[in-house]
């Protein structure tokens, strides 16, 4: 039943209808459930009427409700199982990593207490260095002055030596001549007696003992 216009430019419902609706889409917007409630619905082939359709149709989707709800519980089912497996695994990395935090505040304090015992045995290695540097070049020059000291010995143990063998050699003749002046001394000295005259020998004298005192 269609909206039709009125004579004073209004539109009506039907035929029967009330002049009331200023343009033409009110009225159809205000009777739009008119074609709803009178329309025949057709039976679907194979039924015996709509209603039964109908509710076949509620029932099939209730299915596909209850289908997508258990589809739903699986998927639930098998993500709960999921996180299930996950959690010994969490755990394990957690625990893990607690302990290796734990281990690493022990080896801080370890690691610090040994850095101080490494600090005081580099001193302690550097004053030994130090102190064997020291001793090594006091060493150097001990060595080299023992070294001078021996080259010193040496020298005048050669010089004895020298010395030694030209005394020998002096001492000869010394003694040569001490047998000679003694010899020739007591000859004088008997020939002065004997001619009753006095023959100054004092110095040969002296020299003849300081010589017989060197040999």
């Amino acid at each position: 039943m269609p909206c039709t216009k009125c004579e004073e430019g209004k539109y009506k419902w039907g035929k029967t209808g009330s002049c009331k609706y200023d343009t033409k889409a009110d009225c159809e917007s205000d009777n739009k459930d008119y074609y709803k409630k009178n329309t025949m619905q057709p039976t679907p082939l194979g039924k015996k009427s709509y209603e039964e359709y109908a509710k076949e149709l509620k029932e099939y989707n209730l299915s596909s409700v209850h289908r997508v709800e258990l589809g739903l519980a699986d998927d639930v089912e098998k993500l709960t199982q999921q996180a299930k497996d996950l959690i010994p695994d969490l755990n394990r990395d957690i625990d893990g990593i607690k302990v290796s935090e734990k281990n690493i505040v022990t080896e801080n304090k370890l690691l610090t207490k040994r850095e101080g015992v490494l600090e005081k045995a580099d001193k302690k290695r550097m004053d030994l260095a130090r102190a064997f540097e020291s001793a090594t070049d006091n060493a150097n020059t001990a060595q080299r002055e023992v070294r001078q000291s021996e080259s010193t010995l040496k020298s005048q143990r050669d010089s004895v030596d020298f010395l030694n063998k030209r005394l020998d050699k002096t001492k000869g003749k010394a003694t040569k001549i001490r047998t000679n002046l003694q010899k020739k001394l007591d000859a004088l000295e008997k020939a002065a007696k004997d001619l009753g005259v006095k023959i100054p020998t004092g110095e040969a004298s002296k020299i003849l003992s300081k010589l017989i005192s060197l040999l």
